[in-house]
C-alpha cells in the first residue's frame, strides 16, 4: 500500500482529548484496535496479555491517535502529526497527567509504524538541538490507515473533543526558565474547587452553545504558533500566573480565541433568539480597563477622557497604550521599549520622555507604575468577565470569552454591554467607565 503524500511543513500538534463521537467512526476505531492487538500477538511483539485496565488504556490511546490522524485532512491537508514521546509527558505523576499517555501510547505508536502493520509512517524523529530547542516526532497516516478508518467517517460531526481533565492551570513566574517548570503542580483547596466549578459551568454551556464557523472558500489563517484553527476546541481553561490564584486568571484555549480579528467577523456565527440560524458577531469590550482599575485601586477618579490619548495625537495612542500597560506589569524601572512599541511613536522619541509624560498625566496613579500590579489587575478583569458570562448564560444568551471581552450575536450586544456594566459595578462598587461594541468595520464607543 502506497503512503499518503505529506509536506514538510510544520506538524499539527497531537490533541490527547480527541475521541470518536459517531457510531460509525467508533466502530471503525474499535475494529482498528482489534487489528492492532491481533497483529501484536501474531508478530510476537508482546509476550503477555495486558491486564484489563492496561488494555482499556491501550485502546484509549489507539482511539486518540486514530482520531488525530483522521482529522488531519480537515485541519490542513498533508501536514504531519507531531506526537510526544518524552518520558516526562508519558509518566509524570502530577495533577495534569493525561490517561492517554504512558507505555500503552508508545506501544500503539510503535505497533502502527511497524512495516508489517503499516498504518503510519514516521516523517521525522524527535530530538533536541544543542541550543536547547527540541523537535517532536512527526507521523503521517498511510493508505492502509484510511482503508480501516475511511476519510468519509472523519468529519467534525463524527469527532468529539473531551474537556481537559484539569481546567485550572497555575503557571510559575517568568523568571523560572526551564519549560518543565512553567506549570506548577498544586493541592486542591476550597478556593481551587470554587474556581474550577466556575470554569466547568462555563464549559458545560460552551459545549452545547449554538455557535459555529461557516464554510468558506478561504479558511481562517493559522494561529500565532502556526497551528490551524480547530473548531472542535469549544471549551476553555483558566490560566493563573506567578504561582498565585489572584494573578492572571484569563480564560484561554477556545478556538475563537486563536482566530484573527478579520476571520472572526467573517466566519464566526452565533445563534440568537431573533436569528436561530446564526448571525454575525459583535465584540463587547471594556475600554481602557487596566488604567481605570488602577485609578480605583488608588482611590482616585479617572478622567472621562481617553486615558491612552496623552498628547491628542492619534498616531501615538497605540504606543502610549502599550507603554501604560507595560508600566503596570513591570517591577521597577522600565529600561527598554516593549517589543513593537517604538515604531508607534514619532521618530526620535525617547523612552524616558514618553514615560515622564505618562507619569505626569496620570499623577494620581504614578506610584503604582513599576509596582508589578498588572497580573492582579488581570485577575480582577477576569473575575468581572466571568461574572458577566454567567449572567448572560442565565439569560440564555450565547457569549464567548475573548481575552478581556465577550463575543455575542450582534442583536444581543446591548444585553452583553449591560451584563458587563453590572459585573464591573458589582466588583468595584463604581459605575462602569467605558465599553465599546466592535461590529467589524464599526466601533461604537459608549
Amino acid at each position: 500500500m502506497k503512503h499518503m503524500k505529506h509536506s514538510a511543513s510544520r506538524p499539527i500538534r497531537f490533541d490527547p482529548q480527541r475521541r470518536a463521537r459517531s457510531r460509525e467512526l467508533g466502530a471503525a476505531i474499535k475494529s482498528l484496535a482489534d487489528f492492532l492487538e491481533e497483529r501484536e500477538r501474531e508478530l510476537g511483539v508482546r509476550q503477555r496479555a495486558r491486564k484489563a485496565e492496561d488494555q482499556q488504556r491501550f485502546r484509549l490511546a489507539a482511539e486518540a491517535i486514530a482520531c488525530n490522524l483522521g482529522v488531519l485532512r480537515l485541519l490542513a491537508k498533508f501536514r504531519p502529526l507531531a506526537v510526544p514521546r518524552r518520558a516526562k509527558v508519558m509518566w509524570r505523576d502530577w495533577r495534569y497527567e493525561n490517561p492517554v499517555y504512558g507505555q500503552h501510547f508508545l506501544d500503539a505508536l510503535d505497533l502502527m509504524a511497524l512495516p508489517e502493520v503499516g498504518l503510519i509512517t514516521v516523517v521525522t524523529h524527535g530530538y533536541r538541538f544543542p541550543n536547547g530547542d527540541k523537535q517532536q516526532t512527526a507521523i503521517a497516516p498511510t493508505g492502509a490507515f484510511f482503508d480501516r478508518v475511511p476519510p468519509t467517517l472523519c468529519n467534525w460531526d463524527a469527532v468529539d473533543r473531551e474537556t481537559d481533565a484539569e481546567v485550572l492551570i497555575l503557571k510559575a513566574s517568568k523568571d523560572r526558565s526551564a519549560d518543565d517548570k512553567t506549570i506548577i503542580d498544586y493541592d486542591d483547596t476550597r478556593q481551587t474547587r470554587v474556581l474550577r466549578r466556575e470554569v466547568e459551568r462555563i464549559n458545560g454551556f460552551l459545549k452545547l452553545a449554538p455557535f459555529r464557523m461557516i464554510a468558506d472558500s478561504e479558511p481562517p489563517a493559522d494561529d500565532d504558533d502556526g497551528q490551524p484553527i480547530d473548531p472542535s476546541r469549544r471549551t476553555v481553561r483558566r490560566i493563573f500566573n506567578n504561582g498565585s490564584w489572584r494573578e492572571g486568571g484569563r480564560l484561554s484555549d477556545g478556538f475563537w480565541e486563536q482566530m484573527r480579528r478579520e476571520d472572526l467577523f467573517r466566519l464566526l456565527r452565533i445563534c440568537s433568539a431573533t436569528r436561530p440560524e446564526g448571525e454575525e458577531i459583535a465584540n463587547v469590550d471594556f475600554s481602557q480597563l487596566f488604567p481605570r482599575l488602577t485609578y480605583l485601586r488608588a482611590a482616585a477618579r479617572p478622567s472621562e477622557e481617553d486615558l491612552y490619548d496623552l498628547i491628542d495625537a492619534a498616531q501615538s495612542r497605540d504606543g502610549y497604550k502599550k507603554l501604560v500597560n507595560a508600566l503596570l506589569f513591570v517591577r521597577g524601572r522600565l529600561v527598554r521599549w516593549p517589543e513593537g512599541t517604538l515604531r508607534l511613536f514619532p521618530e526620535g522619541t525617547k523612552l524616558r520622555d514618553a514615560v515622564s509624560l505618562i507619569r505626569k498625566t496620570h499623577a494620581p496613579i504614578a506610584h503604582l507604575f513599576g509596582a508589578g500590579i498588572g497580573y492582579s489587575l488581570m485577575f480582577q478583569e477576569s473575575c468581572i468577565l466571568i461574572e458577566a458570562l454567567l449572567t448572560l448564560y442565565k439569560q440564555g444568551i450565547t457569549a464567548l470569552p475573548l481575552h478581556d471581552s465577550v463575543l455575542v450575536a450582534r442583536s444581543e450586544a446591548g444585553l452583553a454591554k449591560r451584563a458587563m456594566e453590572d459585573a464591573f459595578t458589582l466588583a468595584t462598587g463604581e459605575a462602569c467607565g467605558r465599553l465599546k461594541i466592535d461590529i467589524n468595520e464599526e466601533i461604537q464607543a459608549t
